[in-house]
């Protein structure tokens, strides 16, 4: 997802993550029912997988050399359904790397998800394991 469409996208999940619908979403932000329908559906299905890869992220990091992302995770609280959680531990996430790597803090927490899982925060695959970053030129 590039970072652009990762902005739109994720604030629009956020909002479905708080309980508000796809219609709703669609006439506050003024975009066609039909294109805000499919996000939140595709999300819901990938939620749990996106929450359980994001989660080793926040916690104990993954990927090459399994650098650890957080050294004291404060891992987040369950949320009121499996799309909020994914949310939640995007931005538990986000913010453990933005500790370890300043220059994550260039990039939304969206931004930082989809690199995070290859892309793949809609789509049906499983999350390509994380690359493993050692700089701050990669952000």
């Amino acid at each position: 997802m590039a970072d652009g469409c990762a902005e739109v996208i994720g604030g629009r999940l956020e909002t479905a993550a708080l309980g508000m619908g796809h219609r709703q979403i669609a006439a506050r932000q003024g975009l066609a029912e039909g294109t805000v329908r499919g996000w939140p559906r595709r999300f819901r299905r990938r939620s749990e997988a996106v929450r359980r890869y994001l989660t080793v992220v926040a916690g104990a990091g993954a990927g090459a050399g399994a650098v650890a992302v957080a050294v004291d995770p404060v891992m987040p609280e369950a949320a009121a359904s499996p799309l909020a959680d994914a949310v939640t531990v995007i931005v538990a996430a986000h913010r453990a790397a933005a500790v370890t790597w300043l220059a994550v803090n260039t990039v939304s927490q969206w931004a930082f998800a989809g690199r995070a899982i290859g892309g793949r925060v809609l789509r049906a695959e499983e999350p390509r394991p994380m690359p493993a970053w050692e700089s701050a030129e990669q952000w």
